[in-house]
């Protein structure tokens, strides 16, 4: 028992160091870049623009956005009830969960630049290909916008690296934390228990196989693109194609259970299978694709085992380090966090001038985030205060009669 838990262990380190360097950056990266592009400013820019314009504002806005599978549904709500088409609105869906400027530095760092270049490029033509096809099926036109405020309007200048850096390695590591701890856990186990070339040598050794497979599998999955990498790069240690892998890496962000009730939703039967049908074909014909490269250019770096897989983000000590503050980050959230909010499973008292509002099925910041900011909006509402994980205190008012269905579009529920 002690071989394989030690096997186990090496992995999941071996990988983590490799990841690690790479992954804070591109956090940290995504922190900057939420100073700039936030979901109030894409539904800004987006609700006033119509067609093709908007469809491809709307994927070059999210194809760096670091959102994961369940904080974009919201946003695509917000963009939807913005003015936004439903074009502009299928292409944000598509493009934006499938990559982000944190999985692109990781997904170098352990798959190579092929990998890293050709999931956003995907990610792009599949969002453009999706948004004009859903804007030629539906020409119905955009609801009014409706008036939305930011909450970090009038932020200091001094404070926006602290910002900065509590989005990053706080509200975006938060919410995939558990995604990532899960998919290296899972590379861990395939590296341990999977003798080599296990895929290779079966069934799953012919890409007529493997794509299928990896289609089945990745749908109904709920990952996101960052914690998805170590997943791919066990199965093709283990013999799995690089193109069958990048299906799964396409498949797995883009399509699950929730996105498709909230396009079911928001946008129609026919919008969301033409998000289904777009996505399921990009990720195949990129997958070919991927396969044709390698072979014939060698694109993708030999990782027949993890522990060879090219070194990235500099030598061993720098390697042990980030690794170290992965580890420390994931303990946080995931652990010391957890333990530090018990005292909020009592939600503080209410203000006597506020109304408690408790929403049901939020299952992250992104989702507080997104309630707070419609609550924030309503007409007459002076302060919003977080009063527990799932409650809420709204100063001013008086809220609409409206409250239980906006929230609904969220995709959350009101409690009584």
């Amino acid at each position: 028992m002690e071989d394989w838990l030690w096997v186990v262990l090496g992995a999941f380190w071996d990988t983590a160091r490799k990841m690690a360097p790479w992954l804070l950056f591109g956090f940290l990266a995504a922190g900057a870049l939420s100073l700039f592009v936030t979901p109030e400013v894409v539904s800004r820019h987006l609700g006033r623009r119509a067609g093709w314009r908007a469809v491809a504002l709307s994927v070059l806005l999210g194809v760096p956005l670091p959102l994961c599978s369940c904080g974009v549904l919201p946003v695509a709500v917000g963009l939807r009830k913005g003015g936004a088409g439903k074009g502009a609105t299928a292409a944000f869906l598509i493009s934006t969960p499938q990559t982000g400027i944190d999985s692109f530095f990781a997904t170098y760092a352990l798959l190579g630049w092929a990998f890293a270049l050709i999931r956003p490029a995907v990610a792009l033509v599949t969002g453009m290909v999706g948004g004009l096809l859903v804007d030629r099926l539906d020409r119905e036109p955009p609801p009014a916008a409706a008036t939305a405020r930011s909450e970090a309007a009038g932020a200091a200048v001094g404070g926006r690296l602290a910002a900065a850096l509590r989005y990053g390695f706080g509200t975006l590591f938060g919410n995939v934390a558990w995604a990532l701890l899960v998919g290296l856990l899972i590379s861990a186990l395939i590296v341990a228990f999977v003798p080599p070339s296990f895929f290779d040598e079966g069934a799953l050794g012919s890409d007529w196989v493997a794509f299928p497979v990896m289609l089945l599998i990745g749908m109904p999955m709920y990952v996101c693109s960052t914690g998805s990498i170590p997943v791919a790069l066990a199965l093709m240690a283990k013999g799995i194609s690089p193109g069958a892998a990048l299906v799964f890496l396409i498949v797995g962000p883009a399509l699950n259970g929730a996105s498709l009730t909230t396009l079911l939703r928001l946008l129609g039967r026919g919008c969301a299978a033409v998000h289904l049908v777009v996505v399921a074909v990009g990720a195949v014909a990129a997958g070919l694709l991927l396969n044709v490269m390698d072979a014939a250019w060698g694109v993708v770096p030999d990782l027949a085992a993890p522990t060879s897989a090219a070194a990235h983000g500099g030598g061993p000590a720098a390697q042990t380090a980030a690794a170290a503050a992965l580890l420390a980050l994931l303990a946080y959230h995931l652990v010391i966090k957890p333990i530090r909010s018990k005292t909020m499973d009592e939600p503080i008292p209410q203000a006597p001038s506020a109304r408690r509002v408790v929403v049901k099925g939020m299952m992250c910041d992104h989702c507080r985030g997104a309630v707070r900011r419609l609550l924030a909006a309503y007409p007459g509402v002076t302060a919003v205060t977080q009063a527990g994980p799932d409650a809420f205190d709204v100063e001013g008012g008086p809220l609409p009669d409206t409250l239980a269905q906006d929230i609904a579009d969220l995709g959350y529920t009101l409690a009584p």
